[in-house]
């Protein structure tokens, strides 16, 4: 018996020396833009409160300090990044611009919409670049651009997890109504009873319709680019996806071997995008339809030696009743095998 405790001793001590915990979280910070605009883009709130947000997103952060942070909708770049890098100190930080229009260098129009994302984390990881892709419609780069429409990118960098490379991405995808059965059947009935034109309806569900096809591309391309950067290495996906987690979409990855953190250690639905209790969505009208509740907002993870441990919901209570953003952000403990 004795011998068997020291056996089981052994092994619990080993395991404790060949695996350590990553830390990540990832937020839509929620630019306050409109996107529509030539000259500049329409903007909800004032400079005052979002600046007061900005704080608020720093705050939350610093308080938790997660190893990795990965940021959607940050603008403008790079100076949105470096600040958040000053008020998080011990941090660096890595950025690529996603969305600029017509650019070149600091000159471009619309004049305040340079918007992307953003990788930060702890000195000791030594986070690297590794590539920005595009993934669907115009691309922007850090120094020029030339959009006419909308487009979509992933950003990859890479921190030292014990002896093992890590591999960090992230993205957001296309934003749009949802085309999920549940909707779709809404969107009948409310022309069924008369509260929808045919034509709203029309547009609607082309809408949801044309959505969900680019999402799709942009899980096909995600999955291409992290195959090409990561190969066989352990990968952590984080992003601001804006599909539903049976849509088609979602599916793309989990059939390339990603793991849904929320759905493996989540202890609820996880909903990230709150119409029914987030500040900024309510104030600003941002939902898709009345009530919208829905995860939005993920952390997957591939690889061997990489399993999650724990997740929660970040960024959902609100000071002087306003939100860090419009979205709630996702904080999950990952257990990394040396």
């Amino acid at each position: 018996m004795k011998r068997f405790l020291l056996l089981i001793s052994f092994a619990a001590t080993a395991s404790g020396a060949v695996a350590e915990t990553l830390t990540v979280a990832t937020v839509n910070t929620w630019s306050g833009l409109t996107y529509q605009g030539v000259f500049q883009v329409g903007e909800y709130e004032d400079r005052a409160t979002r600046t007061f947000r900005f704080g608020l997103l720093a705050d939350a952060l610093l308080a938790i300090r997660p190893d990795v942070i990965a940021l959607q909708e940050a603008n403008p770049l790079p100076r949105y990044a470096e600040e958040l890098a000053e008020r998080l100190p011990g941090y660096d930080s890595v950025a690529a611009v996603r969305q600029a229009g017509v650019r070149v260098g600091p000159v471009g129009l619309p004049a305040n919409l340079r918007e992307g994302e953003v990788l930060l984390a702890d000195r000791a990881r030594g986070l690297t670049r590794t590539a920005a892709r595009q993934l669907a419609g115009p691309g922007a780069g850090d120094v020029a651009a030339f959009q006419l429409g909308s487009g979509t990118q992933m950003l990859a960098g890479r921190v030292q997890v014990g002896d093992r490379a890590v591999h960090l991405f992230t993205t957001r995808w296309t934003p749009s109504p949802q085309a999920d059965r549940n909707r779709l059947v809404g969107l009948v009935d409310q022309y069924a009873s008369g509260s929808l034109e045919g034509d709203e309806l029309a547009k609607l569900v082309g809408e949801a319709v044309r959505g969900s096809e680019r999402r799709r591309q942009e899980a096909r391309e995600s999955v291409a680019f992290i195959n090409e950067t990561a190969g066989r290495e352990p990968v952590i996906l984080m992003g601001s996806l804006f599909a539903l987690p049976d849509s088609d979409e979602i599916r793309v990855l989990r059939e390339a071997g990603f793991v849904d953190v929320w759905a493996a250690v989540g202890p609820s639905a996880g909903y990230t995008f709150d119409a029914t209790s987030n500040a900024n969505i309510i104030q600003y009208d941002l939902a898709s339809h009345p009530g919208e509740r829905a995860r939005y907002d993920y952390i997957f993870i591939r690889g061997d030696g990489i399993v999650a441990r724990s997740a929660r919901i970040i960024l959902a209570t609100p000071t002087y009743g306003v939100h860090p953003s419009a979205h709630y952000g996702i904080y999950a403990e990952i257990r990394i095998d040396r």
